[in-house]
């Protein structure tokens, strides 16, 4: 009876310890098993993490990329990027894809149906609408930002004010001390002028001149 109850002791213990390790190993293949969110297509000095990142390197939420050069991300969902001396974090809440801002110049393009939260100063900007949102943002280490866009709507809100305005390809939204919160956009060749300089000055400690900004604006790479 007593080496009976061993027995049985015994057992119990081995399928527990079983149990805990099949647990544990399931729990990692989920991890493993996280869908990417893109691939960094552009060569050259591009950061995840703290680690350099070559050409063809995937990238999972909760990367942060760094670019001292202009560098191209494409996501899965057919969206893509561009950041030229920029720092951002990416991930996914749900279905939306969600951006940290910390620095620079992105420029975007994000496909119709790309549910999208960008996170930038004191500013939480989301996508409207099932269109395309195509444009670009300027952001510097105190907080300014300038966004304008060229197609599509998007509704930023300040966390600190809790007035929210919608950004459009008329009203480009600016939080610089040189400019009010919304700016209009007369023609669209003034548009493009006012806005570099924006851009130009909201960005400067990150981009440097009015030239490498215009540039990297008018990048053919994310048309």
């Amino acid at each position: 009876m007593v080496y009976r109850s061993t027995r049985i002791r015994m057992l119990a213990l081995v399928i527990s310890l079983s149990t805990i390790v099949f647990c544990a190993q399931f729990s990692i293949a989920e991890n493993v098993a996280t869908p990417p969110l893109g691939t960094i297509v552009t060569q050259g000095n591009i950061i995840v993490g703290n680690s350099s990142a070559p050409t063809g390197t995937t990238i999972f939420a909760g990367d942060k990329i760094t670019s001292p050069q202009p560098s191209l991300i494409n996501f899965d969902s057919g969206s893509r990027i561009e950041m030229t001396k920029a720092a951002a974090t990416f991930s996914r809440h749900g279905e939306t894809l969600v951006i940290n801002a910390d620095e620079g110049l992105i420029r975007f393009n994000f496909k119709k149906g790309e549910s999208v939260q960008i996170n930038a100063g004191k500013f939480k900007i989301t996508g409207i609408g099932n269109s395309n949102h195509i444009g670009e943002l300027g952001l510097n280490k105190k907080g300014q930002i300038v966004m304008t866009v060229t197609e599509g709507t998007f509704s930023a809100l300040n966390t600190e004010t809790g007035t929210s305005t919608e950004v459009t390809s008329s009203n480009a939204l600016s939080s610089s001390s040189q400019a009010s919160a919304m700016v209009g956009a007369g023609s669209s060749t003034s548009s493009a002028v006012s806005t570099a300089g924006v851009v130009a000055a909201t960005t400067a400690s990150t981009v440097g001149t009015i030239v490498g900004v215009v540039e990297a604006v008018q990048s053919p790479e994310v048309q």
